[in-house]
């Protein structure tokens, strides 16, 4: 919930405050909800794992929890609105990660940034950005037809590249940035540099965790590959900025203040005017 509600908060009015508050508050209440009904449900959550995964495990966990709670008939109908509330979470997903590709491209970091930026003017939304998010994932699914393990580590990297997104930042606010940093709307005031200080290295030290194997012996089908991933995206991400990106590329530009090349839609800019941008066409010359 944190994650969509803080990228489309771009696409709302004032929600600096607003989208950080309220996102954090409705996540915390039904986070804290889910676990406590979790925690009734499994009195020992140790023999409940050992019992439903490795070669124990028949069913998936979620499931296993279902009937553990509830009459047969009970966990058939949670497990339909597990499939259902996963559809809606493949949704959720789609729609950050289109954002948050619209404004890479917005800022041009793509190759086809002139068109992966295109938005549609009925709607108002990266329509081209959300196509290619989602054939990307389709062909991304298709990879555990090839290997269930490199399916299955690609999908674990998740939480883990999160957590370094999130480090990256907090940690040069309170280092490099800790005297230049403009505060904006949403203001800690004088406990922002000690927060910021204990949650980059709460983010750190989780994030070592993370790259460890979770069984031992190691072998190549229980080995954790997301140091493999993440040390490649790494070195390509340093390749790039060293040879082409730190030449051209000057940081995120604001839509509402500074209208970037948008195509073809309407911006209103902060005195409620409407500007029109030029075609794809006459901007791809252009460049």
């Amino acid at each position: 919930m944190i994650q969509a509600g803080a990228h489309m908060a771009e696409e709302t009015r004032d929600a600096d405050r607003a989208g950080i508050v309220g996102t954090c508050v409705c996540s915390a209440i039904t986070g804290t909800v889910y676990l406590l009904a979790l925690l009734f449900a499994i009195p020992n959550v140790t023999s409940f794992v050992e019992n439903n995964s490795g070669i124990n495990g028949t069913e998936d966990l979620a499931v296993a929890t279902y009937r553990l709670a509830v009459p047969l008939r009970g966990a058939l109908a949670l497990t339909i609105l597990l499939i259902i509330n996963m559809y809606f979470s493949g949704m959720s997903a789609i729609t950050t990660t289109s954002r948050i590709g619209f404004a890479m491209a917005r800022d041009g970091v793509f190759p086809f940034s002139v068109y992966l930026r295109w938005i549609f003017k009925p709607t108002k939304t990266p329509i081209a950005n959300v196509f290619f998010v989602f054939i990307l994932d389709s062909l991304l699914l298709l990879l555990q037809l090839a290997s269930t393990t490199a399916f299955t580590n690609m999908i674990a990297i998740t939480a883990l590249g999160f957590q370094i997104s999130y480090f990256i930042p907090i940690f040069f606010r309170c280092t490099a940035a800790r005297r230049t940093f403009v505060p904006r709307e949403f203001n800690l005031g004088r406990f922002g540099l000690p927060i910021a200080i204990i949650t980059s290295i709460w983010l750190f030290i989780t994030s070592i965790i993370m790259f460890f194997p979770a069984e031992y012996p190691v072998t190549k089908d229980n080995m954790n590959y997301a140091v493999v991933i993440v040390g490649g995206i790494a070195v390509f991400a340093t390749v790039y900025w060293i040879v082409s990106a730190r030449h051209w590329f000057v940081g995120p530009k604001r839509t509402t203040k500074n209208p970037f090349q948008l195509l073809p839609v309407y911006i209103t800019s902060t005195s409620d005017t409407k500007k029109t941008l030029p075609s794809p066409g006459a901007i791809h010359s252009s460049l």
